[in-house]
């Protein structure tokens, strides 16, 4: 039993990865076309923000997945509250990193940003089924 909710849990964390991963891929490279002058500096400042999304993101699942079973019930609730916190502080962090230290447009870094939380938000409603 432990090793089919966990390794569910596991399966849908990748999915949503994928699905942020290829999402800000995408958004960078239109931003990249729209902006030809500076488009790498879009390109980053896009990256940069789903990154700020995604780190955490695969941060949280590592920590929330990482124990299993009815036996270990206490653990997995302290597990996923200890990695959600983990998951806000770090991307608290990067984001104000990124604003902070980088010379990267504003615009870009915070499309990359949110649409990486709402592909974070859609996914799990999109890939419900398929688990």
């Amino acid at each position: 039993m432990k090793n089919t909710l966990t390794a569910s849990g596991k399966q849908l964390a990748a999915k949503l990865i994928r699905a942020q991963v290829g999402t800000i891929f995408l958004l960078a490279c239109v931003f990249s076309l729209v902006q030809p002058i500076a488009g790498y500096t879009y390109f980053w400042g896009v990256v940069g923000g789903g990154l700020a999304v995604i780190i955490p993101t695969a941060l949280f699942a590592w920590r929330a997945f990482s124990a299993g079973g009815a036996r270990a019930a206490k653990q997995i609730v302290s597990n996923f509250f200890a990695g959600e916190a983990l998951k806000i502080c770090f991307a608290i962090a990067l984001l104000i990193g990124l604003l902070v230290f980088t010379t990267l447009p504003l615009v870009a870094v915070l499309s990359g940003y949110i649409v990486a939380l709402i592909v974070q938000w859609l996914t799990p409603i999109l890939f419900l089924n398929s688990t």
